[in-house]
């Protein structure tokens, strides 16, 4: 019977592998790494991470280490390494959207399809991106906040300009644009949903967000749609957190709930609800704390 290949993945190649490798009486396929070869594509509710085309579940071992620049990439690698079952060598947590996204992905809830790849291979992948995105679509900071460096593209040809316009110093992904006449903004507070909103986007502007002139309006909480909760709650617990908001875009055309992004740094608006979810949060922590003090 013949024996299986083992192929080792070296992420990143480290110097002298070969030499490495040699000491092992077993033979082994080794391919040396690049972080900027790898594909991030979320698509059709499923997960692929690709290194030069090759599926990383397929595998026998990756031996993973980063720089300051790939940690939240070599992060997520591990995440989903580990839901395959391949083994892998440890690195230390490393968030951004992309990792939030293969949590997201790994456990079926609903996100826009979305691809992510090196900066430096962008216009390498335009054919990718568009086989995954199509056109309009957005361009989004993975570790952005409020929309900033954040772009609505409509064709490709407007993609290669105004990429170019972008900070170099930051990472991007490209995303499937969801045509929505408004998203939810729904508060998480130690596992319970304690205020929800709709984001209504100013005049001309994609982003619905208040901080770009988008207009509030506050639902009851028994009022929000029980699978748009259940979204942010499940969101909320894969990612451990006890306070934050999981924005979801309502497809106009499907009716199809998308969560777009949790934020872990909300904003509480003057006299809503999340005053309300503000109080019981924090009082959940401070008030045995309080009460020694009186």
């Amino acid at each position: 019977m013949k024996k299986k290949t083992f192929n080792l993945l070296c992420l990143p190649a480290v110097g002298s592998m070969d030499e490495v490798v040699e000491k092992f009486d077993a033979p082994i396929n080794l391919v040396r790494g690049d972080y900027q070869k790898l594909e991030f594509i979320f698509q059709n509710q499923s997960l692929e991470i690709l290194h030069q085309g090759v599926d990383l579940n397929s595998f026998s071992f990756v031996w993973l280490s980063s720089n300051w620049n790939n940690r939240g990439s070599a992060y997520g690698v591990e995440l989903y390494l580990k839901k395959f079952g391949v083994l892998a060598s440890k690195v230390e947590k490393n968030t951004s959207k992309i990792t939030d996204y293969i949590v997201f992905a790994l456990h079926n809830i609903p996100i826009p399809d979305t691809y992510f790849i090196d900066s430096r291979e962008i216009k390498k992948s335009l054919g990718k991106i568009k086989e995954v995105c199509g056109y309009p679509l957005i361009v989004k900071d993975t570790k952005g906040y409020g929309g900033a460096f954040s772009m609505y593209i409509e064709t490709e040809k407007d993609l290669v300009r105004e990429v170019k316009k972008l900070p170099a110093n930051k990472k991007y992904f490209f995303q499937k644009f969801i045509p929505n006449d408004y998203d939810w903004g729904i508060l998480v507070a130690n596992g319970v949903v304690v205020s929800g909103e709709k984001s209504y986007p100013a005049k001309g502007e994609f982003r619905n967000n208040a901080c770009n002139g988008g207009k509030e309006v506050f639902v009851r909480v028994d009022k929000i749609p029980q699978e748009v909760k259940e979204i942010a709650l499940s969101a909320s617990h894969l990612l451990g957190l006890s306070w934050a908001r999981a924005d979801i875009a309502i497809d106009k055309i499907t009716g199809k709930p998308y969560l777009l992004e949790v934020n872990r740094y909300p904003g509480v608006t003057s006299k809503s609800q999340e005053v309300s979810g503000a109080y019981k949060f924090l009082s959940s922590h401070i008030n045995a704390l309080l009460e020694k003090t009186l």
